[in-house]
């Protein structure tokens, strides 16, 4: 739709969008350049090197060797059909997800295979500031046309991190399991065994798969990954040096607003902290504060252009200013939204009769918005992510029936950033 223009209209926006008691912004191209040349991974892998041969023991003392070639028909007759989360409910459905999971589940003991001798790995990958800890959730068997379809893990804790997946020498053709933060796809194939315990972690927010099963089993085990709190005492300086001396020219104390690469996993419905972020979200506050900032970590919504692409990353429009938050939307908000949305007040928003929606009222998230930040102090990196919750007309100041365009909405995390 073509949308008004009017410098009348406009004028009238300003007066309810916020962001006008902030001064005339200063540039921020170094710091962006320095936060895009950061490799901030969803992934990493390897390969444990077993000493022992790989077996499971079961609560009652039943054991298994993963090289018995009766070890998948014993894992079978203890598992039952995995389930998987959707939407809070818990849910099983085999054309979604067709794996079998062994009953005793995180009670089983695992001889072969020992987590802490790979976390240091993990840790410098996914978590540079805290030692993780793993814990046994699972134990998945993927017979011949199982699979899983794309999806993200069920986030139970906010010290939940991410997962751990280590396959099992089990031979089969198919089954690969692809990870994908939207930059790209990744796959793993372990169809045919290697020398060792071929093994993938991956942040809990990152989309992932598995690619239905040709022939043979696929079987893994499956770990949380969870932050202990504990500092750990690796050495970063000369990862974020470039980070640093952006920072240092920084001299203004105007708020700016860096969007999160990681999704923030709150538990509930309460705003987001420092403790919410992981990875490199969590190193560059912590920079920030060193260097004398206060950061607050804040929830936003966004509108993005909806061009009828995959909606895995949102497309920053330039006239669009991103909306922060006091707190996550409630998902009954989320689920009332209708066809039209605008982040100004009830008292702003006008639908003249005219496109394609003459009777729809729209829905204002004004309540739920803080004084905004200008689009000029928002440094909004490469990998920025994000969560697709409605698709709806959207206009910047509510002025619908001539005006909007077709929008996808996200919401997502970001840092606060003010001397």
């Amino acid at each position: 739709m073509e949308r008004k223009a009017a410098s009348a209209c406009r004028a009238r926006a300003d007066q309810c969008t916020p962001g006008s008691r902030y001064r005339e912004p200063v540039s921020l191209p170094a710091l962006k350049r320095a936060l895009d040349a950061l490799d901030e991974v969803a992934c990493c892998e390897g390969v444990f090197a077993a000493t022992e041969r790989v077996a499971i023991m079961l609560p009652d003392g039943d054991v298994g060797a993963a090289d018995d070639p009766r070890f998948v028909d014993w894992l079978l007759a203890h598992s039952e059909l995995a389930p998987f989360g959707d939407g809070g409910e818990t849910k099983l459905d085999p054309a979604v997800r067709n794996a079998q999971r062994l009953v005793a589940r995180d009670r089983a003991t695992v001889n072969g295979f020992d987590p802490a001798l790979v976390l240091p790995e993990i840790e410098d990958a996914l978590s540079p500031r805290y030692h993780l800890e793993a814990t046994l959730t699972d134990v998945l068997v993927y017979p011949t046309d199982g699979r899983f379809a794309r999806h993200r893990d069920t986030p139970y804790t906010r010290e939940l991190v991410g997962t751990l997946v280590v396959g099992l020498p089990i031979r089969h053709t198919g089954g690969a399991f692809i990870v994908d933060d939207g930059a790209g796809p990744r796959t793993f194939d372990w169809g045919e065994p290697v020398a060792g315990l071929p093994w993938v972690a991956l942040f809990s927010d990152v989309d992932h798969l598995v690619e239905p099963v040709i022939s043979g089993a696929r079987v893994t085990l499956v770990y949380a990954l969870s932050s202990t709190g504990r500092r750990r005492d690796a050495a970063t300086a000369a990862r974020y040096a470039a980070v640093h001396r952006a920072i240092d020219g920084l001299t203004d104390t105007a708020p700016i607003v860096i969007p999160c690469a990681r999704h923030v996993i709150t538990g509930d419905a309460k705003a987001p902290d420092l403790e919410s972020l992981r990875g490199t979200d969590r190193e560059l506050a912590q920079i920030f504060v060193d260097a004398g900032f206060r950061v607050a970590v804040r929830s936003c919504v966004i509108a993005s252009p909806n061009n009828g692409a995959q909606a895995s990353r949102f497309e920053q429009h330039e006239d669009l200013t991103p909306a922060l938050m006091a707190a996550p939307l409630p998902p009954s908000v989320i689920a009332s939204l209708g066809q039209l949305v605008a982040f100004v007040p009830d008292t702003h928003i006008s639908n003249d009769g005219g496109g394609d929606y003459p009777d729809e009222e729209a829905t204002s998230l004004a309540p739920y918005l803080l004084p905004g930040v200008p689009i000029d102090r928002w440094v909004i990196r490469t990998k920025a992510a994000a969560t697709l919750i409605h698709e709806a007309l959207f206009d910047q100041y509510g002025f619908f029936g001539n005006g909007g365009f077709d929008a996808y909405l996200y919401t997502l995390a970001a840092l606060e950033v003010t001397r």
